[in-house]
């Protein structure tokens, strides 16, 4: 996916939230963040989404919009005006723009882009939970999502707090998407003590999932399935995986 879809996708994703926050019980329990509300969900993301709208103004040098930190009476209003702002500033910054990330690798707007629309995806699904109508995410999205989380892992040794994340003993867990004319959705990934080791093939795995490749993302973020994911082998392997990888 390029810059643009990415930019795209964060517009659709937050404005299903959004949607979501609008019909939804602010206080309700979000199932699939247990310690969160509704409400509490809404104020992580927009504050994640008002965060990174002020970096790509510090690297474009355009002026830092005024940005509520609390939803206040208006909880959707205070949301949406966030993701409007922030994909404005995404189509007014250019791709290429250096940026402040978490990353030692890719300091550019691109970077940016294409973590909030994974993130965005994977809250929306979160927001959806809490009122009962989660949707799929798009496949070419999952798939790109799923790439990724390995080069998230990847740079885990490289960000301070994470060094224990990213490492296993060994374990192998296959992917297979069943999506049709989506390219490139089967994995075989290797936890091993130095980190992933990530071969796009068909290959035994000690646990092999396999379904909408939806669904295989939001496994690998700890989310259920919406649909039927076939699970064949040792399924402890998904617990050394959720040590790997964490999401909030």
């Amino acid at each position: 996916m390029d810059y643009a879809e990415h930019v795209g996708a964060i517009e659709r994703g937050a404005a299903a939230f959004a949607r979501a926050l609008m019909k939804g019980d602010a206080g309700a329990r979000v199932p699939t963040c247990p310690d969160w509300t509704l409400l509490d969900l809404a104020r992580h993301h927009g504050r994640g989404m008002g965060f990174w709208t002020h970096v790509l103004c510090d690297g474009s040098g355009r002026p830092k919009p005024a940005i509520e930190d609390e939803p206040g009476p208006a909880p959707t209003l205070w949301f949406t005006q966030i993701a409007s702002g922030l994909v404005a500033e995404f189509r007014a910054t250019t791709p290429d723009t250096e940026v402040w990330t978490w990353s030692p690798k890719d300091h550019s707007a691109r970077f940016a882009a294409r973590r909030m629309a994974h993130e965005t995806a994977v809250h929306r699904f979160d927001a959806q939970t809490a009122i009962g109508k989660p949707e799929p995410i798009d496949p070419a999205l999952a798939t790109d999502g799923i790439e990724e989380i390995f080069d998230m892992v990847g740079n885990f040794d490289m960000v301070d707090n994470w060094i224990e994340a990213g490492r296993g003993d060994g374990q192998t867990l296959h992917l297979h998407g069943t999506d049709d004319g989506v390219e490139g959705i089967e994995w075989l990934i290797a936890m091993n003590p130095d980190g992933l080791d990530v071969r796009r093939e068909h290959a035994k795995g000690d646990l092999a999932l396999r379904g909408p490749v939806s669904d295989l993302e939001l496994l690998l973020y700890h989310r259920p399935p919406i649909g039927e994911v076939e699970r064949f082998g040792d399924e402890r392997v998904l617990d050394a995986w959720y040590r790997v990888f964490k999401f909030d």
